[in-house]
């Protein structure tokens, strides 16, 4: 059996190991709660940094600014109600305060023609992190480990400095009287954090030559070139214009809306026949009417027949693309008939046609000719 003192030394060993137990249970719980602050402010902090991205234009619209002032900056609830933040948040974090954010335009050499502005931002709670009424700098640290790179805090010794996350960076301790555990969120002291990349309200131009990866633009609108345009393959349902060269390693697509004879609204503009023939046209000054015409002229050369003497010879008409009208031409290269004759070459048909070789009295004679088939417009 236990005596009462080993009885008592018991109890008091389980009531000491009961109080040890809660106090880490305590310790883990507020670590937990640390951890989510830190991802709370990390969340705010990229939505932040989204509301700069869309409002860039206009923050670097008059240049440098040293403080943005506070009536054009972003409250939590705008960055909900304008789609940066998915769920409203509480203005402050949980041992009291508020965020506070500030915003600058730099450096103070930048311009908007230049281009190269930069939008600097912090994000802070206006308290420090506390424990017990005191700084609690390991309760700071483990918040900015679980915001991020962009999060840092102020340490006891030089606390009038807030050091990144892995000392990446330095920022100014932005409350009065310089106190240890301030934890502290930016984009950076020379960056906007966005303007790297090509920023889709067009404030930003580029600088250099671009390469995308192979990948596809969709939904362009205007393509136009100074220079060369060189492709595989152009499909375009609108205009393409150039003021260069446009160079194509295998083919060029028109579409086929032309028609012989009809107007047209650009000199030198070049389509297809709407009949889907092939047949290519080019908008020319016709007696200073513009007029679709074909490439090649109103008149397009098909094919070219000899023509024996002796007999009727049969000739195959063309066929007209783009209701052209088969026509012929005979042309004499040798024959022989009485000297005092006349030398015809009469044809029968308008396609196919039967050329012949006769004398002034309509007589049949030898010789050779040559037939050269066309179509007009």
């Amino acid at each position: 059996m236990f005596s009462i003192v080993e009885m008592v030394v018991v109890l008091v060993a389980a009531a000491l190991m009961t109080v040890v137990g809660i106090k880490e249970d305590a310790a883990k719980r507020r670590n937990q709660v640390l951890t989510t602050e830190g991802q709370n402010e990390a969340v705010i902090n990229a939505a932040l940094g989204n509301w700069v991205t869309k409002n860039y234009a206009t923050l670097t619209q008059n240049g440098p600014v040293a403080v943005v002032p506070a009536t054009d900056l972003p409250t939590l609830n705008d960055l909900f109600t304008q789609g940066n933040l998915q769920q409203p948040h509480a203005n402050g974090p949980f041992w009291g305060g508020a965020y506070v954010i500030s915003m600058s335009v730099g450096p103070s050499t930048c311009s908007v023609s230049a281009g190269d502005c930069h939008v600097t931002y912090v994000l802070y709670p206006s308290k420090p992190v506390t424990r017990g009424g005191n700084p609690d700098v390991i309760g700071a640290s483990i918040i900015a480990q679980a915001g991020g790179n962009a999060f840092g805090f102020s340490k006891t010794q030089n606390s009038g400095t807030v050091t990144g996350i892995n000392g990446a960076w330095n920022a100014t301790n932005p409350l009065a009287g310089n106190p240890a555990a301030v934890v502290l969120a930016t984009n950076g002291p020379t960056s906007d954090g966005n303007s790297v990349y090509i920023r889709r309200d067009g404030a930003l131009t580029w600088t250099g030559d671009q390469n995308v990866n192979h990948v596809s633009l969709h939904d362009v609108h205007n393509l136009d070139a100074e220079g060369t345009v060189s492709a595989a393959n152009i499909g375009a349902t609108d205009a393409v214009t150039a003021s260069g060269a446009v160079s194509a390693g295998t083919t060029v697509s028109t579409g086929n809306i032309g028609w012989p004879r009809v107007a047209c609204p650009k000199v030198n503009q070049m389509t297809g026949a709407s009949d889907n023939s092939g047949l290519m046209l080019s908008c020319q000054n016709v007696s200073g009417v513009l007029q679709w015409m074909p490439i090649g002229g109103p008149k397009l050369w098909y094919g070219y027949t000899n023509i024996p003497g002796g007999g009727g010879t049969y000739v195959p008409n063309p066929d007209c693309p783009a209701g052209g009208t088969p026509q012929l031409v005979v042309s004499g290269q040798s024959m022989y008939t009485d000297p005092t004759a006349v030398i015809n070459y009469p044809t029968a048909g308008s396609g196919p046609w039967t050329v012949y070789i006769t004398d002034g009295s309509g007589n049949i004679i030898s010789g050779t000719a040559v037939a050269t088939s066309f179509c007009t417009y």
